[in-house]
């Protein structure tokens, strides 16, 4: 089984800063979408700035304006920008409605409809998300196909799911803008790009909440299910997406879950999971303290973020915890 190999490094930073209007509307052109901007006079000083942090499946910014400015996306958005408001306000309208928000809000850009804004100096952290990635997630959690994916709203369904959603933002843009990033690995990355694509999906109101029960596929032959293990087995050290374990398996995503539960009593990700937490075991096993290697940095290695939830787990399968194993 190979392991992870150390890559350059996944997130890609640049920051920004300006007094100039041509200057600020290319940068929103190129970070979030093509459109229209106009600004009130710029005096005393004030500018817009930004500090970006991608990776080719999420990404976090941080973006403070003591310009105000508003404008028209007359396209609509291509992908999800979610936005947690820390100061001032931004007011957006579109064919679903409106949404003022202001300090301690959370919304997003609504997609593929007209959109205009207007802000009045505001500090916003900005998740954004390829809309394939939220379309993926749900088809294969809620068996709603891509095309069919709809949201009915730019704000949270309830007030816990606000603070979920607050906190998850904290969460995320914190470990982008980390100058050690874990999501440096491209394993934990694409963790952390579901993580939120199904968050999104239980906190703003969209067509999967109303989705009827559907039937199960049938029966899943055991052969597609040695294929699915085989792939995932020699796989593991990839960032695996469902898709392609299903497409390897030869059969669809649906039908891929209903066999591994039926037959395994897990799903692919869970048999994943099993799979990193054996491959992880076999590197404390190896690894030596002497030479700096540690229990969390093996743990990233194979895509668990969190060292203690990780020594958790790792207990409950092999009876010790991870240090154990590593001292030998």
């Amino acid at each position: 089984m190979p392991t992870p190999q150390t890559q350059p490094a996944l997130v890609q930073r640049s920051s920004f800063s300006s007094a100039d209007d041509v200057e600020i509307t290319d940068f929103i052109r190129q970070m979030y979408v093509d459109g229209r901007a106009r600004f009130a006079p710029i005096r005393n000083g004030a500018r817009f700035s930004a500090l970006t942090n991608d990776t080719p499946v999420i990404a976090a910014d941080r973006v403070r304006t003591s310009i105000d400015f508003d404008g028209t996306v007359p396209d609509g958005f291509d992908d999800y920008v979610f936005f947690l408001v820390h100061a001032g306000s931004i007011q957006v309208g579109s064919r679903t409605g409106d949404t003022l928000a202001s300090r301690g809000d959370v919304a997003f850009y609504p997609l593929h409809t007209p959109v205009e804004y207007a802000t009045q100096h505001f500090d916003v952290t900005t998740l954004r998300v390829p809309a394939e990635r939220i379309a993926r997630v749900a088809e294969e959690a809620a068996g709603v196909p891509a095309a069919a994916v709809r949201f009915h709203g730019t704000t949270p369904v309830s007030a816990s799911m606000h603070r979920y959603w607050r906190s998850l933002v904290g969460l995320v843009s914190g470990a982008l803008m980390d100058a050690q990033s874990p999501l440096n690995s491209p394993l934990l990355a694409e963790e952390m790009a579901r993580t939120v694509a199904t968050a999104a999906l239980h906190t703003f109101p969209n067509s999967t909440m109303t989705r009827q029960h559907l039937p199960g596929p049938g029966t899943t032959a055991p052969a597609t299910l040695r294929r699915a293990v085989a792939h995932i087995d020699a796989h593991a050290h990839l960032p695996l997406q469902l898709s392609e374990i299903a497409a390897a398996a030869g059969t669809s995503v649906r039908a891929l879950q209903y066999g591994f539960r039926q037959h395994l009593g897990t799903t692919p990700l869970g048999y994943l999971r099993r799979v990193r937490l054996e491959l992880a075991r076999e590197d404390l096993q190896r690894a030596d303290p002497t030479r700096g290697d540690t229990v969390a940095a093996i743990a990233a290695r194979w895509g668990f973020a969190n060292p203690g939830r990780f020594a958790t787990a790792y207990r409950a399968a092999y009876g010790v915890l991870p240090g154990q194993t590593l001292r030998g």
